[in-house]
């Protein structure tokens, strides 16, 4: 088995976007100024951003056997993983997300969430798990996600990775010992925890998280090595949709870990990664190139503070 700097696994959806000047209200039409169909999820998205900057890269994912499937079938298999592992269940609809992004980039999604609950860990091939360096994981049924910390904590040298986005406090708390590197967004802190995005960090670190951040939009990103607090602020760009942005930051941060740069200089590129995929609509309909992402981490824009 080829040996990989990162497995990702959870969902992949079909993304259906569309520009408007403001959501409808009920009963009410109105015209999208633009559109585009493309995939989101941890799998085809942070997976992909890992791929995109050369990374050795593996994905599990989840998907039914609908014209959904099909589609984010086929998107996965232009990204020429080293590893993927789709597993279909007949009869069922792959996860889709309708999103209405304004022109201030502020979103209304709407989201079906698939089968990615129909996985369960007996499925999967344990051996993957001692090919790799780190295993990233979505949001999944927390019995998944918690026999693969565990079987990879216990069995494996793989650094483990969670996407805690939209993860209950109650369910991070179960995760956390087992949790190497712990990265929500500062809309879940906000809501599962009521602290501030580095005392957030500290709360992760404290219970088990070696490396935890917070990422926070136009914030720019909170770091925490269990030793150093980092803020790192957010480049300027013309933010057209943050959808993917967090796949995005998470694909981009473990290349940047796998390469030993330290936790600051990770975080920057990564936000640098991250942003830049805002100036479209959809998470991979613009792929960073390495030119671009030189010229704004050169700019002199971005700051990166000891707090």
């Amino acid at each position: 088995m080829k040996e990989l700097d990162c497995l990702f696994i959870g969902s992949s959806t079909k993304d259906i976007l569309m520009l408007v000047e403001a959501p409808p209200a009920s009963d009410q039409r109105i015209a999208a100024r633009q559109l585009e169909i493309t995939c989101g999820g941890v799998s085809a998205i942070a997976g992909a951003a890992h791929q995109s900057l050369h990374g050795v890269t593996g994905v599990i994912t989840a998907l039914g056997d609908d014209d959904t499937s099909h589609f984010v079938e086929a998107f996965l298999a232009r990204q020429n993983f080293a590893y993927a592992k789709l597993f279909t269940f007949p009869g069922q609809a792959s996860s889709t997300s309708l999103v209405q992004v304004e022109e201030n980039g502020k979103r209304c999604l709407s989201c079906y969430g698939g089968c990615i609950d129909r996985l369960t860990f007996d499925m999967l091939d344990k051996e993957v798990f001692h090919h790799t360096r780190y295993v990233h994981l979505g949001v999944m049924r927390p019995q998944l996600m918690l026999d693969i910390c565990r079987y990879c904590k216990e069995n494996t040298n793989a650094i483990v990775s969670i996407d805690s986005g939209n993860l209950s406090r109650e369910n991070t708390d179960m995760l956390l010992p087992y949790a190497d590197i712990f990265i929500p967004d500062n809309k879940t802190v906000e809501r599962t925890l009521h602290m501030s995005e580095p005392d957030a960090c500290r709360y992760y670190a404290a219970r088990g998280a070696k490396i935890a951040c917070v990422t926070a939009a136009e914030r720019g990103t909170y770091a925490y090595d269990g030793r150093t607090m980092y803020h790192v602020s957010a480049p300027a760009v013309k933010v057209l949709d943050t959808t993917g942005a967090g796949d995005n930051f998470h694909g981009a941060i473990l290349y940047c870990l796998g390469r030993g740069m330290s936790l600051p200089d990770a975080v920057k590129f990564s936000n640098v990664f991250a942003s830049l995929t805002c100036e479209s609509l959809g998470g991979h309909t613009v792929v960073p190139d390495a030119g671009r992402i030189e010229e704004v981490l050169n700019g002199g824009s971005i700051t990166v503070d000891i707090l």
